[in-house]
Formats: structure tokens, sequence, C-alpha cells
């Protein structure tokens, strides 16, 4: 547990209205949930941040078949084009 400047400003606080011993145990406390919120949070950004990657790897999916499909088309068509000409002449 490290000790920063607003914890001794709060133990100072707190030590002249409760005394020196529930101070502490509060100051503990406090820093205590703190820490567990923040691994809670941490927990579900992960949660968020995997299904947010796998929602991006298929929709990067779909759009490469997309491509693929829109790029073999237009290479048909030109080809079509090309032997249109060539047996015009």
């Amino acid at each position: 547990m490290t000790i920063e400047m607003s914890d001794i400003q709060l133990f100072t606080l707190l030590k002249a209205k409760i005394g020196e011993k529930e101070a502490t145990a509060v100051i503990e406390y406090v820093k205590l949930e703190a820490e567990a919120s923040a691994i809670k949070m941490s927990q579900y950004f992960s949660k968020d941040l995997s299904i947010l990657q796998s929602h991006i790897d298929l929709k990067l999916e779909q759009t490469k078949t997309d491509l693929i499909k829109w790029i073999l088309g237009l290479f048909m068509a030109l080809v079509f084009m090309i032997v249109g000409i060539y047996l015009k002449k």
C-alpha cells in the first residue's frame, strides 16, 4: 500500500474527527473498494473489447468477400468487353 498526499490529508482530517485507528481503517477500506472497482471495470472492458474484436473480424470477413465478388464481376465484364471488341472487327 502506497501513501499519497491525498491519503495523508484525508487521514489528518479523519483523525481529528474519529480517531487515528478508525481513520486508518476507513482509508484502507476506501482503497480496497477502489481497487476492487477498478478490477471489475477492467474485466468489463476486456469483455467488451473481445466482443468488439469478434464483431470487427466478422465485418472484415464480410467486406473481404464482397470486395472479391465485385472485383471478379468487374473483371468478367472487362473480359467480355474485350472479347466483344475483338469479335466485332
